[in-house]
């Protein structure tokens, strides 16, 4: 039996006429974001609690969260029925930026680095807690760049290390794994219906930031004059989709 459930709101049940989507496709692959895609019309009770950027989508498979993420797009037909677009919560960590610093030390010691960078910029629904690290080794990275950390992790650590970045929820806490094997197929699809296209309006989220870090000459920033900050947050855009640094 699948439930599908919106910033903790029961979005779908099979029992329930109610409580219907339409159309809902999960895909999962190792080391990439997954996605999660549904149709839902004005008639669902919960129809206009879906925020772009800030609500959080979980889809159980019995006990087993299939799928955790967050709203990215919508598109929105001629009878208003909304085609509802997700990404897998290993996309949170492009919402922050790591920046230029030179470290050396073991994987595992990088991984608690990131994370710890990572959740001192968003909100608690997309923190993570260092998980087991199975992947061993030492690295020296001179980070120069201004990269989020999705981006960061991919380069220094799964390019050249190898492995599998998985997320899992225990008792409520949100853990990030980097795992040497996994014992999971992947790429994996399941499908519950076929999509049907119509004349849409689409609005994208892919792009939008809520706060951003201006760069001068030679890596200059405005922290200086800003409180120690070395970004500037649009208020009235963080309450609408959160904090999401570029």
């Amino acid at each position: 039996m699948y439930k599908v459930y919106c910033d903790g709101l029961l979005l779908y049940h099979s029992n329930l006429e109610l409580l219907k989507i339409f159309n809902p496709s999960v895909d999962l692959e190792l080391n990439k974001t997954g996605s999660f895609e549904f149709t839902i019309y004005p008639n669902h009770p919960y129809y206009n609690s879906i925020k772009k950027l800030k609500s959080i989508i979980t889809v159980f498979q019995d006990d087993f969260i299939l799928f955790r993420g967050r709203v990215l797009d919508d598109e929105v037909g001629w009878h208003n029925e909304k085609m509802v677009v997700c990404e897998g919560e290993l996309a949170f960590l492009l919402d922050s930026i790591q920046r230029p610093v030179s470290f050396t030390g073991t994987v595992a010691e990088f991984m608690a680095h990131i994370i710890n960078n990572h959740n001192s910029q968003v909100g608690a629904e997309k923190q993570f807690t260092l998980g087991s690290v199975t992947v061993e080794g030492n690295l020296t990275a001179d980070l120069t760049d201004y990269t989020n950390s999705f981006e960061t992790l991919q380069k220094q650590l799964l390019e050249g290390f190898g492995g599998y970045l998985w997320t899992r929820q225990e008792d409520d806490i949100n853990y990030l794994d980097y795992l040497a094997e996994i014992n999971l197929l992947a790429p994996q699809s399941i499908q519950f219906g076929k999509n049907l296209l119509d004349l849409k309006r689409i609005n994208k989220g892919a792009d939008i930031a809520t706060a951003v870090i201006p760069l001068g000459k030679d890596g200059l920033t405005i922290a200086s004059v800003n409180n120690g900050l070395d970004y500037i947050v649009d208020e009235d855009a963080q309450a609408q989709y959160g904090l999401i640094v570029k």
